[in-house]
């Protein structure tokens, strides 16, 4: 198993070496590792609360609909204590400065990319950070210091008092940076796939055209998923973290030669 996974290790060391248009998807799983909760996870709300009634509230039409009750869920499972980058965000950072990587598509909201200094990152699902005013003749937007303090459960705008809305993606809504986002994907000569299940749509459409058309799929995910088969390399052993940081030190090593 031991040497398996090092010649999986040095055959993605090899293809991200040679590529000059690499992009890198990631999901929930690089996130965990940092101290995000994982929601479709075993101890995720998913599980404890059942995907049809947490998709039921955290809706575009229920928020608008239900402002009070959706702010009590959304305060209760939705907003954490502030964490810091993982390893994992770490490392892609470091991979992006050195030319290694060209972007980032990421379907996390927690701004971690970003805090770990990646500069293109393209976040489908929005900014967990960022409240918008509803009102069309103001939209101000605030920050989470300023929602987490907020005295009622409805934050409302300190310009005109028109409710917030979080600067994500709700169930109903169309995804952010759409076609910047299917560009990346579907241009670039090798895909990473890291801590996605790819079960979500249409980014899972995106990966499995690109699947389709183009052989250098490399996937780094704990459990299946339904484009393993198409992967070139599959890695779900081991730290994210501590895989990335190997895999970019062999690169550098190679660079040097």
């Amino acid at each position: 198993m031991v040497i398996i996974m090092e010649k999986n290790i040095d055959r993605v060391v090899e293809i991200l070496d040679r590529s000059h248009n690499t992009v890198v998807v990631t999901g929930a799983g690089i996130s965990t590792e940092a101290g995000i909760p994982d929601f479709r996870g075993p101890e995720g709300i998913y599980r404890k609360l059942g995907e049809n009634r947490v998709m039921k509230i955290i809706n575009i039409d229920f928020f608008r609909n239900n402002p009070l009750e959706f702010y009590k869920f959304y305060r209760q499972y939705f907003i954490f204590p502030p964490v810091e980058p993982g390893k994992a965000h770490q490392v892609l950072a470091e991979m992006e400065k050195a030319g290694i990587i060209k972007a980032i598509v990421t379907q996390n909201i927690d701004n971690l990319h970003q805090k770990a200094g990646s500069q293109k990152v393209i976040p489908i699902h929005g900014n967990g950070a960022r409240f918008l005013c509803q009102e069309r003749n103001c939209r101000s937007v605030h920050d989470s210091n300023y929602v987490n303090t907020y005295p009622e459960v409805i934050p409302r705008c300190s310009q005109c008092g028109g409710i917030l809305k979080p600067d994500v993606v709700l169930f109903g809504e169309h995804i952010k940076n759409y076609p910047d986002a299917m560009d990346r994907i579907l241009g670039a000569r090798v895909l990473v796939v890291i801590g996605s299940s790819l079960t979500v749509y249409p980014l899972a459409g995106f990966v499995k055209e690109f699947s389709t058309f183009t052989q250098y799929l490399i996937i780094i995910n704990k459990g299946p998923t339904p484009l393993d088969h198409a992967a070139v390399v599959k890695l779900q052993e081991g730290n994210t973290g501590e895989l990335l940081e190997e895999i970019f030190e062999k690169i550098k090593k190679r660079r040097k030669q």
